[in-house]
C-alpha cells in the first residue's frame, strides 16, 4: 500500500546575465498494487517522500537555489499507479521562510525635489543667517528647492496599527538612525486587512505600508523674528516700530517690518531666528524599527 518507488526524470536549469537562474525537477512515482483498493497517499506523504517538505531546501547541485513551488499530477500518463511531482527552485529570502507577521520589515529609500520657504541661508562662515537686504529688510515669500528623502517601510501586523497610525503628521523625538531629532516626518501610513495561506495554514494580518519624511533643514519653522511692532524695554508696552523721514524731518511708521531680537525689542543687526515645532513628536525608533545594517 502507498508509494512503491520513484525515481527523478532530467531537470531543466534556466539563467541569464544580470537576470535569475531557476531550475526545476521532475519525479514519477510509482505507487502499490492495491492503492486503488485502500487509502493512495496523500499529498503530504507525496512530498516527504521526495524531501520536498520545506520550502527554501537546496537544490541538489545548484545550493544557491532553494525550494519555492511544487506541483502533484495524478493519473500521470493516465496511469493510476503514476503521479508525476514537479519541484521548481529560485532564489529564496529569509522573509520567504517566514509567517506574515515574522517577517523582516522591508525597506526602500528615494529621494525627490519639493519647494520649502526660504528663510535663512548659510553664511561664509557656516553661520545661518536670516535672508534680509543690506538695510536688515526681510525678503518674504521667498522659497528653495530641497531633494527630500521618502523611506517606505513595509511591515506585517499581527493586530491594527493604531500607534503607527496616530502617528501620522509626527516628527521623531529623538536621533532615529543618526539623523537629529525633528528630520524625520511620518507622511502617512496604509494597513490592509490581508489572508494569506502560508505552509498550508491561513493567517491573517494587517499588510501596512509607512512613509516617512526626511529632510535635511528639519521640519520646524525656522522663521527670522521681525515685525511693525516691538516691545518697549522701559515700559514693557507694544509700541511700533519707526524710521526717521530725514526729508521730512520727522519719525514715521516703518513701511517694512523690522528685525527684533527674540526678546520683543529691535535689533540693529541681524533679527533673531525662533525655531518653532510645529509636529508633535513620537519615538521613530519604538514606532517603526531601524533599516537593516
Amino acid at each position: 500500500m502507498g508509494i512503491q518507488s520513484w525515481r527523478e526524470l532530467a531537470r531543466t536549469t534556466e539563467g541569464e546575465v544580470r537576470g535569475t537562474t531557476t531550475a526545476t525537477r521532475t519525479f514519477v512515482l510509482t505507487l502499490a498494487d492495491n492503492t486503488l483498493e485502500g487509502s493512495p497517499p496523500t499529498e503530504t506523504e507525496i512530498i516527504s517522500e521526495l524531501s520536498l517538505d520545506n520550502w527554501g531546501n537546496q537544490h541538489p547541485a545548484l545550493t544557491f537555489l532553494g525550494l519555492r513551488k511544487v506541483s502533484i499530477t495524478e493519473r500521470f500518463s493516465d496511469s493510476p499507479y503514476h503521479v508525476q511531482v514537479v519541484a521548481e527552485y529560485g532564489l529564496v529570502t529569509a522573509n520567504d521562510l517566514l509567517a506574515p507577521i515574522q517577517r523582516a520589515a522591508e525597506w526602500t529609500f528615494a529621494a525627490e525635489p519639493a519647494q520649502v520657504p526660504a528663510f535663512y541661508y548659510w553664511d561664509d562662515e557656516d553661520v545661518r543667517r536670516p535672508l534680509v537686504n543690506s538695510a536688515n529688510d526681510y525678503y518674504e515669500g521667498l522659497t528653495t528647492e530641497e531633494q527630500i528623502v521618502r523611506a517606505t517601510i513595509k511591515k506585517n501586523y499581527a493586530n491594527f496599527p493604531a500607534a503607527q497610525m496616530r502617528a501620522t503628521n509626527q516628527i521623531n523625538s529623538g536621533t532615529y538612525f543618526g539623523c537629529p531629532a525633528h528630520s524625520w516626518k511620518v507622511a502617512g501610513v496604509n494597513a490592509t486587512y490581508t489572508i494569506e495561506a502560508y505552509n498550508n495554514v491561513k493567517h491573517t494580518y494587517w499588510a501596512t505600508t509607512i512613509e516617512l519624511l526626511y529632510r535635511e533643514s528639519l521640519w520646524n519653522l525656522r522663521i527670522p523674528d521681525i515685525g511693525w511692532n516691538f516691545i518697549d524695554a522701559a515700559s514693557g508696552q507694544k509700541r511700533r516700530a519707526m524710521v526717521f523721514d530725514f526729508q521730512n524731518g520727522e519719525w514715521v511708521a516703518s513701511p517694512n517690518p523690522v528685525a527684533l531680537d527674540g526678546e520683543g525689542a529691535q535689533s540693529s543687526a541681524f533679527p533673531f531666528i525662533h525655531d518653532f515645532r510645529v509636529n508633535a513628536e513620537a519615538d521613530f525608533g519604538g514606532l517603526f524599527g531601524t533599516p537593516p545594517t
